[in-house]
């Protein structure tokens, strides 16, 4: 059988996580149409029957303005080393810009490259041709495929792309698995990528969760996860008048936590300020985006 690991990179909110997730067919990385949503390295498998591709979601790189920013785009240039195939999304409704050539100037691969010009549903005749052209120059050997997540066009163009340059290779995971990544990290996304939609302005940024406890019984599992931020005034946009927006985020939430668990939950919220915590690596490793044990 063909197995292998493919890094899946680009620029924040290019579609990365949306792709992937339609792709393994379940929501294994949060989504929101807010940039810098993925903080860390997630896995999505996907299983066929004589291939497994590990797909690996990376944090958009972006020219960093705090310590945690500086520590995803690490993340994301340390995935690119080791892939059996290295997938760059690039959103096809925008021009090339800045962002683009700050990616493209860091950009070093040693697998065969696959150009995803994602958001074709939003673009234009002539802007995908320039964009085409450009990257065609950039990377003269890439392989350039258009797709629309949304849409959910052009996941089969890549996978049979990248099962094309598979090497034989054994199982890595169980089958049954469509992502590596533990319960309570699941869960905590699920509550932040709530928090992201629901809250304004820059605060999704300065928002991350932890899961204090999770009490699992016969029939259900009470569920204790703790909503971190940086300022008192945070914290009071995060309840809401009257603790009607941690309302909203706990019922939002709990729907999507009891799918994935597969059994009704309680899910209890708490708020805790930890004052400029995205420039403490010793605080934001714990919150879930240390990539590699």
């Amino acid at each position: 059988m063909k197995s292998g690991f493919i890094n899946v990179i680009g620029r924040p909110n290019v579609g990365k996580s949306s792709i992937i997730n339609g792709i393994i067919g379940e929501k294994i990385a949060i989504t929101t149409e807010k940039p810098q949503t993925t903080r860390t390295i997630i896995r999505g498998i996907l299983n066929l029957d004589n291939a497994q591709l590990v797909f690996i979601d990376t944090p958009g790189i972006h020219k960093p303005h705090k310590e945690l920013g500086k520590h995803m785009n690490k993340l994301a240039y340390s995935s690119l080393s080791g892939a059996d195939a290295t997938v760059l999304v690039v959103d096809a409704s925008e021009p090339f810009g800045a962002g683009d050539q700050f990616l493209v100037d860091r950009l070093h691969y040693d697998a065969p490259l696959f150009i995803v010009f994602n958001k074709i549903d939003l673009t234009t005749f002539p802007l995908i041709s320039e964009l085409k052209s450009k990257y065609g120059e950039l990377y003269p050997d890439a392989t350039l495929i258009e797709t629309s997540a949304i849409r959910e066009f052009g996941f089969d163009d890549l996978v049979n792309a990248l099962l094309e340059v598979m090497p034989e290779g054994p199982e890595y995971f169980p089958r049954d698995l469509v992502s590596d990544q533990a319960d309570e990290f699941i869960i905590s996304e699920i509550i932040r990528e709530k928090a992201m939609k629901l809250l304004k302005q820059e605060l999704p940024y300065s928002v991350a969760v932890t899961i204090d406890q999770i009490e699992q019984k016969e029939k259900a599992s009470d569920i204790y996860a703790t909503i971190v931020c940086e300022r008192n005034s945070h914290k009071g946009m995060i309840i809401g008048k009257g603790g009607q927006m941690i309302r909203k985020i706990r019922h939002q939430a709990s729907g999507d936590i009891a799918n994935f668990l597969a059994q009704p939950i309680r899910l209890e919220l708490f708020v805790k300020v930890q004052p400029d915590w995205r420039n403490d690596p010793r605080y934001f490793t714990r919150l879930g985006t240390r990539g590699e044990d």
